[in-house]
């Protein structure tokens, strides 16, 4: 005990100092009691707490391992926030589990739901409920923050404009956008409304205020609340549209003497988040600072309750905002910002075009002194425009709802290209100046004005949202020297915007120098331009004055009016442009002066819309033609020929009828021209041959295409008159008259040898000719026809005419349907041309020359010839003998030139039983074969009879190699009648030769054994020279019929003229002499010789040398003669006889022949050589 008690002070050394002034106060045995309380309590203490940690480690290990179910504490968690927030809503928790988080010890909460009443307004599938520890210990559940997760909200706008709200578990809510005011009786008087102020929106940003950080408020006793991992789904009915918003995210935390809230979602668009700060509490400096994130406008739609926006953008939206309040409630900061970032802005209507958003910025302050809200700057950035403004709205004073509103330019902007090659519309003044009655919805803009170097413009609006019919919108817009280009830059496209389109699109440049545009829009007008009607024709009014505009398209395809000043007047339905003047110009040096100009368009807002211009032209014909031609225009008013041909001036009116918009037609468009030209020329009008100062009359309506007048061709006038139907294309039948003299037919290369005089020329053909069928008719009255085909003729006055139709083909051209008559000469058949013109073939199944022929004749060719085959019953040959007796003008042409005959080598071959000559002698049974080449005959062979005497005439060659054609018949007074050399010979056996020389013929001539009756010159002489008679009366022969036995000469041929030399005619009683020519060509005749009466005896002298020529006179002279002479025209020839002949011998006749021109052997000077 003694040891146990020593311990005493070094125990009580380490005991408590109260407890050793016990001990030292009491006795040992009450010391020992204490000291056994004291151990006691120390070890209940420690294992209290020994199970307080291990409860607590359990409960932690437990933590660990998972939530712990604790249902039991769901009442008191009720309980709690019930309390929380005053027993206003009615909590539920189907269960409750403790588990640890990043927020500390929570309880996790199944099935939480809330009830305001008998509706469930929240249900949530779970919550986290932080509470506040140091309450735990004393037992208490205090919330300090509440995280609702899972949550999935149903936001349905339905069709009605009631939004009904609704969560799994949740009663839906309905909420009416536009709830309709109560119907009040008519009785009562209506209450106006009251208007917004700055008292009115400063009390509520005070109550905002108060509400996030009056510690009395719902939200000041809890720390946090949020909603996490939720699920927002819109379902808008109205424009079938759902929108989700996933991750959606909300938080409510109270942090270093601020309340800030965030709100977070992913979108369609994105990712939007809010958030909004509070600073400050009650009775001291409070702010607000408001930021909104990557909005779009189909969210601030519906945050708005808006069904619908008058404008569509994809750009993102944010929006800055901060307030601040004083101690005692004033507000003593506001200011804020609205920014648009990228993205595209159309605005709801049709008209309107879309532009791209660089950025659009509204930043704002609220300016204490002037007592209202600073707007500056306004930045405006897009693909149209580069502006910067700034302004102040002046709110409405109290107990008004008028709002001022104005801006000006902050700096010079600028509106951009909208078309290559523009340079940017410099404004260096512009402004607005409004005034907008909430109140009465009357919104007034007092004037806009827009200034720069190339804009003067100004506007006012007036919009009145009070009639009992809906809004009402006035508007006028004034410029003022302006360019054109200008004006519709800075025109808005859905203010009339079919005006506004067809200018833009058709007036490309020009000075406005002055033009209004006014407006008075009901609703049902601005309802209609919604689906792009036309407001009424009265409701708008617009009028233009134009300085060197230019206009394009006026017609698809019409080339730009230059240099044109006039004006435009619209009203709602029309529009319609007067020009004073103006220059277009289809090609370089194509120019058309326009001296009047009209263009209207009556009825717009119809598609189509019909629309029409009239324009008077003066200038080049080449320009008209290059309208006609356009691709929008030929169908209704082609001309049938290159435009490129046309030179020429011309001056009229032309009118184009045509339909405007997207169901706009080519082929109702309608043209009206009526012009007249001067020197109007065209190229290969005929063939090559261009017409010349031609004045025509152009008319082109709905009866079809018309053009008269008259102009010069190959030198000639020409008529003409062409046609074309309404509704036809390409070609046009025109009819086309010459007169055609011998110039003119030369230039046209038509100048045929024989024709001769003014040819009249009618073709009916469709232009161009070169392309198309032509109907000739050709009129000979005026003209001569002397052989210009071998045995044609006719007399000057005289009827004559050809017709044919003119047909092209790939290998040339065709004569068809040929018919030629002039007097008793008739030709019909068919001609066809090769591509040079040049005879191909002919087959005329009628070719007359005399009325009683019956012929027909092919011609076809082979190589280089023609092959010629005549077929006839009945042939008159005397055409053709008068056409061989005349001078050939073609070998003397040539021959001058030095060069060969131009005609058509050709094969001849005629079969006929009979042709007719002259002295109505026939020649039957002929058969003619001839062949010509270089000009020059290479076999001819002709055989017939006379009656019953042969005739037969070929081709051989003389020893020089010329052409020699050898005749002979039994009947040569037949053969000269049938030539129409001469009539009065009968009988004779009649040989020839004639040798063809270039330009001549020469040759030799024996007849024997013929007469010649009833022979003038031979009664004439016989009665000169010697007795009829012997002396008992006999006659010694008949002067009327006197038998020669002979007659030879030697002749020249050439050029219808024959001259004969050495001519020796004899019988047994008479004899001659002759020498001279005959001129058929010119009906000419001068021959004279001797006449030899009793030729037997008288001529025996003249064989005698020396002494016969003196006593004779010559070889074929005797001693007595007549000398004659005879001359004068052919077909009435003179007879002249030198009586003092008789009774002189021969050497003496010889020289009174010489003196009276009588004398045998006499040629006259101008027959020495053939012409």
């Amino acid at each position: 005990m003694t040891q146990r008690i020593d311990e005493g002070p070094a125990v009580g050394a380490r005991a408590p100092r109260f407890l050793l002034g016990f001990f030292r106060r009491g006795s040992t045995a009450v010391r020992l009691r204490g000291f056994c309380a004291v151990r006691c309590i120390s070890v209940v203490a420690v294992t209290a707490l020994l199970v307080i940690v291990l409860t607590v480690g359990a409960f932690f290990a437990a933590l660990a391992r998972g939530p712990i179910a604790s249902d039991w504490l769901a009442p008191k968690i009720v309980e709690a926030l019930d309390d929380l927030y005053s027993h206003r809503y009615q909590f539920g928790i189907s269960s409750v589990a403790i588990a640890s988080t990043d927020h500390g010890l929570t309880f996790t909460v199944n099935g939480l739901a809330v009830k305001s009443g008998e509706r469930t307004i929240l249900a949530a599938p779970r919550a986290q409920l932080s509470v506040d520890p140091r309450a735990l210990l004393i037992g208490r559940l205090t919330p300090r923050r509440l995280d609702v997760l899972d949550l999935e909200l149903r936001l349905e706008v339905l069709p009605d404009g009631v939004v009904a709200i609704s969560a799994p578990g949740a009663d839906p809510v309905a909420i009416p956008l536009d709830a309709p005011s109560p119907a009040e009786p008519a009785a009562e008087a209506q209450v106006a409304p009251v208007a917004p102020s700055l008292r009115q929106a400063a009390g509520a940003l005070r109550a905002v205020m108060n509400f996030i950080v009056d510690p009395e408020s719902p939200v000041a006793a809890i720390d946090k609340i949020g909603v996490s991992n939720a699920r927002l789904v819109i379902d808008d009915r109205t424009l079938d549209k759902t929108i989700v918003y996933d991750d959606l995210t909300l938080s409510f935390d109270k942090i270093a003497g601020a309340r800030r809230l965030r709100l977070g979602a992913t979108g369609s668009s994105g990712h939007v988040g809010a958030e909004v700060e509070a600073k400050g509490g009650m009775g001291e400096r409070r702010t607000l600072d408001a930021r909104l994130r990557s909005l779009s406008m189909e969210e601030v739609a519906l945050a708005a309750g808006a069904r619908a926006l008058p404008f569509d953008t994809d750009a993102p939206l944010s929006l800055d905002l901060h307030f601040a309040l004083a101690g005692d409630g004033r507000v003593v900061e506001a200011s804020g910002k609205f920014s648009v970032g990228e993205g595209f802005f159309r605005l709801e209507e049709p008209d309107a075009e879309p532009f791209m958003l660089q950025e659009l910025s509204i930043s704002g302050r609220w300016d204490m002194e002037r007592r209202l809200l600073a707007i500056e700057p306004v930045e405006i950035r897009t693909s149209v425009a580069r502006l910067s403004f700034k302004g102040a709205l002046t709110p409405p004073a109290e107990g008004t709802g008028v709002v001022g509103l104005s801006f000006d330019l902050a700096r010079p902007g600028a509106f951009l290209p909208t078309r290559h090659g523009e340079a940017p519309l410099v404004v260096e003044n512009a402004g607005l100046t409004a005034t907008l009655d909430l109140l009465a919805k009357k919104y007034k803009v007092e004037r806009v004005y827009l200034d720069g170097p190339e804009v003067h413009a100004t506007a006012s609006l007036d919009v009145d949202g009070a009639q009992p019919d809906g809004t009402h919108l006035k508007y006028a817009i004034r410029a003022t020297q302006t360019p054109l280009r200008s004006v519709l830059r800075i025109w808005p496209t859905q203010v009339a915007a079919p005006t506004r389109m067809w200018m833009d699109e058709h007036i490309t440049a020009g000075v406005m120098r002055s033009g209004t545009l006014t407006a008075d829009l009901d609703q049902q007008a601005m309802t209609a331009g919604r689906y792009e009607r036309p407001p009424p024709d009265a409701a708008l009014r617009g009028d233009f004055d134009l300085d060197n505009a230019t206009l394009v398209d006026a017609v698809p395809g019409l080339w730009p009016i230059n240099a044109m000043n006039g004006h435009i007047a619209l009203t709602g339905r029309t529009v319609s442009f007067v020009a004073s003047s103006g220059v277009m110009e289809s090609a370089p040096g194509r120019k058309l002066a326009i001296t009047e100009g009209v263009f209207r368009a009556p009825s717009l807002g119809f598609d189509p819309a019909p629309a029409w211009i009239e324009l008077k032209l003066a200038g080049g014909v080449e320009a008209v033609a290059d309208i006609l031609s356009l691709k929008s225009v030929a169908p209704a008013a082609s001309l049938p020929m290159d435009a490129n041909q046309l030179k020429g001036q011309i001056e009229g009116k032309l009118r184009i009828d045509f339909e405007l918009g997207l169901a706009a037609k080519e082929e109702h468009t309608r043209i009206t021209v009526d012009a007249e030209t001067s020197n109007l020329a065209m190229e290969r009008f005929i063939g090559k041959e261009r017409l010349e100062g031609a004045a025509l009359r152009l008319v082109s309506d709905r009866e079809g295409l018309r053009v008269t007048g008259a102009g010069r061709v190959f030198g000639a006038p020409v008529t003409l008159d062409l046609r074309r139907a309404a509704g036809e294309k390409g070609q046009a039948q025109a009819q086309l008259s010459f007169s055609l003299d011998d110039a003119a037919r030369a230039r046209a290369g038509y100048g045929f040898t024989g024709v001769s005089g003014v040819v009249g020329v009618q073709v009916q053909t469709r232009l161009p000719i070169e392309d198309s069928e032509s109907q000739f008719e050709i009129d000979f009255s005026k003209a001569a026809l002397d052989h210009p085909l071998p045995g044609v003729t006719k007399p000057l006055g005289k009827p004559g005419r050809a017709s044919f139709t003119l047909v092209k083909r790939p290998d040339g051209s065709a004569l068809e349907q040929l018919q030629a008559e002039a007097g008793p000469q008739q030709f019909s058949g068919v001609v066809e041309l090769g591509r040079d013109g040049v005879l191909r073939s002919a087959k005329l199944s009628q070719a007359k020359l005399s009325p009683g022929d019956d012929m027909r004749l092919e011609v076809t060719r082979g190589g280089d010839a023609l092959k010629l085959v005549v077929r006839g019953a009945n042939i008159d040959a005397r055409p053709l003998l008068r056409y061989l007796s005349q001078p050939s003008a073609e070998p003397q042409a040539a021959a001058a030139a030095g060069k060969p005959s131009n005609s058509d080598d050709f094969d001849l071959d005629l079969k006929s039983p009979i042709v007719t000559g002259h002295g109505k002698q026939i020649l039957s049974n002929v058969d003619l074969r001839f062949e010509r080449r270089g000009g020059k005959p290479r076999q001819l062979s002709l055989t017939g009879n006379f009656g019953r005497e042969p005739f037969a005439a070929m081709l051989t060659r003389h020893p020089s190699g010329a052409p020699q054609i050898d005749l002979s018949t039994s009947d040569g007074g037949a053969f000269l009648s049938f030539l129409d050399l001469y009539h009065r010979m009968e009988s004779g056996a009649l040989s020839a030769t004639l040798l063809l020389n270039p330009g001549r013929s020469d040759g030799t001539m024996r007849i024997h054994d013929f007469y010649l009756q009833n022979e003038p010159a031979i009664r004439q002489l016989v009665m000169q020279g010697a007795a009829r008679t012997d002396d008992k009366g006999a006659a010694h022969f008949d002067p009327d019929s006197v038998k020669f036995a002979r007659v030879q000469s030697t002749f020249t041929w050439a050029n219808g003229r024959l001259t004969m030399r050495d001519a020796v005619m004899s019988g047994t009683d008479i004899g001659l002499t002759v020498d001279g020519y005959i001129d058929l060509a010119r009906d000419r005749i001068d021959v004279s010789g001797s006449f030899v009466p009793a030729y037997g005896l008288n001529n025996l002298v003249s064989n005698i040398p020396v002494i016969g020529f003196m006593l004779a006179g010559g070889q074929h002279e005797g001693v007595f003669a007549v000398s004659f002479r005879v001359s004068g025209a052919f077909s009435a020839p003179v007879l002249t006889v030198n009586p003092l002949s008789v009774i002189a011998p021969g050497l003496l006749r010889k020289v009174f022949g010489i003196v009276d021109g009588t004398g045998t052997g006499r040629l006259p000077e101008s027959a020495t050589a053939p012409r």
